[in-house]
């Protein structure tokens, strides 16, 4: 019995390990935390990385703070433009001085139940996936405050690609209004705009109050 407990015990190990360093690449669709997400950043190894869960935050009003409880002259300082990590753990240290419940910040509280770990992106983290959602060879250094619209190359449709990847796994297309965690220093929120008409994007920036059922949280992780 003993015996067989050691067995069990050293196949499980091997299994947590094996999961720890698997090889993924760009594109795969894996499992974190039990929350299906794509994998759109990775390094030479296939290790370490970054995904994005496949389905998002929709079709809720105030998703950023809902205005009437929270003062929008006392937010916490969220202008880190790369790690939106950092953004995020900065708003949940600031509810918790305050007394804050989360529920006042709808995708906070959403993205905090996937994991500990997951976060809502920065406005860079989220041009970076723009960049493997277009299919860009090379990852383009957009101006974030720049709203001029960019157009996408229907002859390389990467990104019809994506989104059926995506939707095929049960999950929702990268669409128009997802916003990021970054808060620039006019106080406002990084909003990632597809025009279908048109077939251009741009970022656009707007009132973390006017956050609306219309825009789109989408939540990152870090592997």
């Amino acid at each position: 019995m003993k015996m067989r407990k050691v067995l069990t015990t050293i196949i499980c190990l091997t299994i947590s390990v094996s999961d720890a360093m698997a090889q993924h690449k760009l594109g795969d669709i894996i499992e974190i935390d039990g929350v299906k997400a794509i994998v759109w950043q990775v390094d030479e190894t296939g290790e370490h990385g970054c995904a994005m869960g496949i389905k998002p935050l929709r079709g809720v009003d105030d998703a950023f703070f809902k205005d009437k409880e929270v003062d929008d002259d006392n937010l916490p300082v969220m202008n880190n433009e790369s790690d939106g990590l950092v953004n995020t753990q900065a708003l949940y240290a600031f509810a918790e001085k305050e007394g804050i419940p989360l529920s006042a910040f709808p995708a906070f509280e959403w993205c905090k139940k996937l994991g500990p770990d997951w976060y809502i992106p920065s406005v860079k983290e989220l041009e970076g996936f723009i960049n493997f959602w277009v299919g860009n060879e090379q990852d383009m250094d957009w101006d974030i405050d720049d709203e001029t619209e960019q157009a996408l190359d229907n002859e390389r449709p990467y990104y019809k690609q994506i989104n059926n990847k995506m939707l095929d796994a049960g999950g929702i297309s990268f669409i128009n209004g997802v916003f990021t965690s970054t808060i620039n220093a006019d106080g406002k929120v990084y909003v990632f705009s597809f025009n279908r008409n048109k077939n251009t994007w741009a970022f656009h920036k707007r009132n973390p109050t006017r956050i609306g059922k219309s825009m789109v949280a989408r939540a990152f992780r870090k592997f």
